[in-house]
């Protein structure tokens, strides 16, 4: 009996320092999770109040800056009050000659659902090198009428569309004009002889969802078209920007962030910004622009 009333206790005394174990891991576990809501609840201000910092100061500098934007659908479909444009105008004032056309890359095509091939290389051609201009007047041909050579930032922001029709996105040749990143490193390098002046400006795509019959059935982050995942083309126009001086690249894939948890609030059809992520998107050009005139007149 002694015996059985020993192996009892024994075992209330094993249920009891369990009992407490698990309030103290409860009690750990509930600690972590307020620590951690407060950090978030106190991040949201504190980041809002450097982006205010950042913008106050820039703006200090930003008085008769003018950027010249060539790109696609991203700056080119909403050309409003809430385009990217507009908003990095709004918060910088800034003037922005936005010139960048829906549907068009970076390398050689006819992409443009068969319009006349308004690439980056066939606008390089036109505007630097003196190839004929469209005569078909359904087009888009405001970069001709943009002096490019009193522009202070030249902005490039291509790749969706080079990504969605599979040009590889960097071959063995890196002039390779047919490839995204020799695409894209030949105009840049025309274009930086061409406007000296300027500080270029190397935009990254942005995160994009493959739908079918409504659900998202894949992104950009591992589908591959036959050029590579949207994370190459972002990857290959980071070693461009790190291959020449003063060229500030802009990771729109990594600081925009979507995921699924924010796609329909930042996504309107699995690529094109809404009118809140394109507010995003602007003020995180804004950021970058704030810090490269902060650190040149300030």
């Amino acid at each position: 009996m002694a015996k059985m009333l020993t192996r009892e206790a024994a075992g209330n005394g094993r249920q009891g320092k369990m009992k407490s174990f698990l309030k103290k891991s409860v009690l750990i576990l509930l600690t972590i999770l307020i620590l951690a809501g407060l950090i978030y609840e106190v991040s949201g201000p504190v980041k809002n109040l450097h982006y205010q910092y950042l913008k106050n100061k820039g703006a200090a500098y930003a008085q008769g800056i003018k950027i010249g934007v060539l790109g696609d659908s991203i700056w080119g479909n909403v050309k409003d009050e809430t385009g990217i444009a507009a908003v990095i105008e709004q918060e910088l004032e800034v003037e922005i000659y936005n010139c960048a056309i829906g549907g068009t890359q970076a390398s050689y095509s006819g992409w443009n659902d068969g319009k006349p091939d308004q690439s980056l290389m066939a606008i390089t051609d036109q505007v630097i090198f003196g190839a004929a201009p469209y005569e078909d007047g359904s087009v888009d041909q405001s970069y001709l009428e943009t002096d490019w050579q009193e522009m202070d930032y030249i902005f490039f922001s291509y790749g969706l569309n080079d990504y969605f029709a599979g040009i590889v996105s960097q071959g063995e040749d890196p002039y390779a004009t047919d490839t995204y990143a020799g695409a894209i490193r030949t105009a840049l390098e025309a274009w930086r002889e061409y406007a000296p002046q300027a500080t270029f400006v190397l935009c990254a795509q942005n995160f994009s969802q493959l739908y079918s019959y409504g659900k998202v059935v894949d992104d950009s982050d591992t589908l591959n078209y036959g050029g590579g995942t949207g994370l190459d083309y972002v990857e290959a126009l980071r070693r461009i920007a790190e291959e020449y001086e003063d060229v500030i690249f802009i990771n729109i894939y990594e600081d925009v962030h979507i995921d699924m948890s924010n796609c329909t609030l930042m996504l309107e059809d699995g690529t094109h910004f809404t009118a809140y992520g394109r507010e995003i998107y602007a003020k995180d050009v804004v950021k970058y622009l704030a810090k490269d005139l902060i650190a040149k007149y300030g």
